[in-house]
Formats: C-alpha cells, sequence, structure tokens
C-alpha cells in the first residue's frame, strides 16, 4: 500500500501527471514507465474498472471529481471515490472535497483559477483555509504568479493548463512549480525520458 507521503514525492519526481480523459488513453498510459495520471471528463460508471487496471499495474490514479460526470459534487461522491473506488487522490475547487479528502487520508489537491488580482487574493485565502497536500494552479502559463503565491502559502504547487512544449515545462518549474497536469501524453512521455536522462533545469 502507497502512503500518502510517498504519492506526493512521486508527483515531485514525475513532472508531468498525464490527463486521462478515455480507456483508450488509459491503455497507452499503462504502457508507459509513468507512475501516476489524472482522471477526468470520464462517466462515473468507467471510473471504477479504470482505477482497479491502474492499481493493477502498480500505479496510481487522481481524480479530477468537479470533472466525473454522473457523481455528486460533495463530502458523499468524495467518500464513494475515496472509499469504493479506491482513488489514490481527489482534484476539487471546493474546500469542503479537500475537508473530506484529507479525512479519508487520501491525497488532497485544490485547484485554483488565476483570472485577475481578485481571484489569486481569494485563491490564497482558500488554499490557507483549506490546507490541501497540492495546490494546483491554472493556468500553470501564468508564471509570473507562481513565486507570489508560493512566497505566501508553504503547500507545493503543481501547474495545469495551455502547456505545450518543454520550456513551458521550464518555466514553470523555474517559477515555482514541482509538477504539472498534461493532457498530452506524448509531452508527458518526452519530458519524462529527458529527465531521466539529464534532467530539466
Amino acid at each position: 500500500m502507497i502512503e500518502k507521503y510517498q504519492i506526493k514525492e512521486i508527483i515531485e519526481q514525475q513532472i508531468c501527471v498525464p490527463v486521462i480523459p478515455s480507456m483508450k488513453q488509459l491503455e497507452k498510459f499503462i504502457e508507459t514507465d509513468l507512475l501516476i495520471c489524472l482522471f477526468q471528463d470520464i462517466h462515473i460508471s468507467l471510473l471504477e474498472n479504470m482505477i482497479r487496471k491502474i492499481h493493477e499495474c502498480n500505479k496510481l490514479a487522481l481524480v479530477h471529481i468537479d470533472m466525473i460526470h454522473g457523481i455528486s459534487v460533495d463530502e458523499y461522491g468524495t467518500e464513494f471515490l475515496c472509499q469504493r473506488l479506491r482513488a489514490d487522490g481527489i482534484i476539487s475547487t471546493k474546500t469542503k472535497i479537500i475537508e473530506t479528502t484529507k479525512k479519508n487520508k487520501k491525497i488532497s489537491v485544490l485547484r485554483v483559477f488565476l483570472i485577475d488580482s481578485k481571484s489569486i487574493e481569494r485563491g490564497i485565502e482558500t488554499i490557507l483555509k483549506s490546507q490541501p497536500d497540492l495546490v494546483e494552479v491554472m493556468p500553470a502559463i501564468a508564471y509570473r504568479i507562481i513565486p507570489y503565491i508560493e512566497s505566501r502559502i508553504s503547500i507545493p504547487i503543481i501547474g495545469g493548463g495551455l502547456l505545450k512544449t518543454i520550456d513551458d515545462i521550464r518555466e514553470g518549474l523555474n517559477a515555482g512549480c514541482i509538477a504539472f497536469t498534461v493532457s498530452d501524453l506524448n509531452l508527458c512521455n518526452m519530458i519524462h525520458d529527458a529527465q531521466k536522462e539529464e534532467g530539466i533545469q
């Protein structure tokens, strides 16, 4: 059984966490050396089988509950994902979801959107109130604001959204992100290979 702290370490070691929206993409992910993925835009009826397949391959699954079709985005839906489907972690924009995930001893990731100055301050307040294990900042290409957020919180930051190239990843790392959620599995593989061979600086 992989402990919560180990999942955080794996996320730090695997710079890119691929977003998996279908069984076809899941099969491709399973063939890679990557250890952790994010499920979203999936119907709840498929999710149990997908998480089971992940665990059979000794890999890990985060679930973005706000973007799973057919499940209540509340404490009950979170408990179902954690206890019944055995998701390894939950991503959400809602503090109640984060609190319930933590109670279930799963990795909690609060997603925060950077739209304007007010949303940044509101996001920081929400982070400080809910104390998630990780914070996902979107869009990740808003590099210049990451150091400011990092200075206000003591929680690791991952970036998500609009990442297209290895240079985007480098910029995000330099700004203070430890990892990224990326929809392009090929980009994740390319960066993971580069990370193993030479490191990404």
